[in-house]
C-alpha cells in the first residue's frame, strides 16, 4: 500500500509547483526551500531561454545548466522537475523499492532538469536530465535511478544521468563569465539600437590593438577613444560573445588579464 504525501510536498503541488512551461514554469523545489545548501551552492540565475529565474542547488547543477543555456538546441529549460507521485509509488512498490519520504510520509521525486530540445527534423522534444557527481553513488541512488527510469520509459521520455567526470570547465567559466550579459537592458543606459550603434566601432577598433595587450586594457582604451562610458565596451564584448554575434575560442579560459581574439561568425571558420 502506497503510502500519504508530506504534507510540504502536497502544498507545493497545490501551489502550482513544477508546472507550465519556459516563462510560466515554477521550479518543484526552490533555492530558499533548502536549509542547507548542496556544498555550499544555492543559485538563481536569470535564464536566457526561459526569461525567469531559475533555481540549481549545487555546484554541478548550475554548471550543468550553463552548458545547456549555451546550447542552441535547447529551448527550455525546467529544473527541479516532479514526477507525479502516483506513478513513482506504485513504481517503487512493484520494484519493491522504498519510495522517497521523509518523517513516514512519502515525498515528490524529482528530476534535476527537462529540457525541451530541437531535434534534426525541427521537432521539440522533452529530455530528463539527473545529475549526480560520481562519489555520491550509493545503493540508494542506483534504487531511485531505477524508478526515474522505469517511469520515463513508460511515458516515452529519454532520460540519462549525468555524471560529473568531463565537464567542459573551461566553457563552463566562460559562460559564467559573460552569462548576466545576454541581454542589453542589463547595463544602464544600453538597449538593442546603442548596441547596434557601437557595435562595429568597438569590434574594428578592438581588432586594431595589439593582440599582446589584456582585453581589459583594450576594451579602456577602446572606451576613451570612442568616448564611451568605462565599461561599455567590456560589457559589449560579453553581449556579443553571449548572443554569438562575435566568436571566440570558447574552450579556451577568458581572462580579463590577457588577450582576447574576437571574430565575427563564419570568419574563425575560415581561417
Amino acid at each position: 500500500m502506497t503510502n500519504t504525501l508530506h504534507k510540504t510536498h502536497l502544498n507545493r503541488l497545490k501551489d502550482g509547483r513544477g508546472q507550465g512551461q519556459g516563462e510560466s514554469y515554477i521550479p518543484y523545489i526552490q533555492a530558499n526551500d533548502n536549509k542547507v545548501a548542496s556544498e555550499g551552492w544555492l543559485t538563481r540565475t536569470p535564464g536566457w531561454h526561459s526569461n525567469r529565474i531559475h533555481h540549481t542547488l549545487s555546484k554541478y547543477e548550475y554548471q550543468y545548466f550553463l552548458v545547456q543555456e549555451w546550447t542552441d538546441q535547447i529551448t527550455d529549460i525546467r529544473e527541479q522537475y516532479p514526477l507525479p507521485y502516483e506513478d513513482t509509488q506504485r513504481i517503487a512498490e512493484k520494484l519493491n523499492i522504498r519510495h522517497p519520504h521523509l518523517d513516514g510520509h512519502d515525498v515528490v521525486l524529482t528530476s534535476d532538469f527537462m529540457l525541451t530540445v530541437i531535434d534534426d527534423n525541427d521537432s521539440l522534444n522533452d529530455q530528463a536530465r539527473t545529475f549526480k557527481p560520481i562519489h555520491k553513488l550509493t545503493k540508494r541512488t542506483l534504487e531511485l535511478f531505477e524508478i526515474e527510469r522505469r517511469y520515463y520509459k513508460e511515458v516515452g521520455i529519454q532520460w540519462k544521468v549525468v555524471f560529473d567526470v568531463g565537464r567542459p570547465i573551461n566553457l563552463i567559466k566562460n559562460i559564467d563569465w559573460l552569462h548576466d550579459a545576454k541581454r542589453a537592458d542589463t547595463r544602464p543606459g544600453m538597449d538593442s539600437e546603442v548596441v547596434n550603434m557601437i557595435a562595429e566601432p568597438i569590434f574594428e577598433k578592438l581588432k586594431q590593438y595589439n593582440t599582446k595587450l589584456s582585453i581589459s586594457k583594450s576594451c579602456l582604451r577602446c572606451d576613451d577613444h570612442i568616448g564611451l562610458e568605462p565599461g561599455t565596451s567590456m560589457f559589449m564584448v560579453k553581449h556579443m560573445l553571449a548572443n554569438k554575434r562575435w566568436v571566440t575560442d570558447m574552450t579556451v579560459l577568458i581572462r580579463e588579464s590577457a588577450p582576447l581574439v574576437i571574430d565575427l561568425p563564419g570568419q574563425r571558420e575560415m581561417k
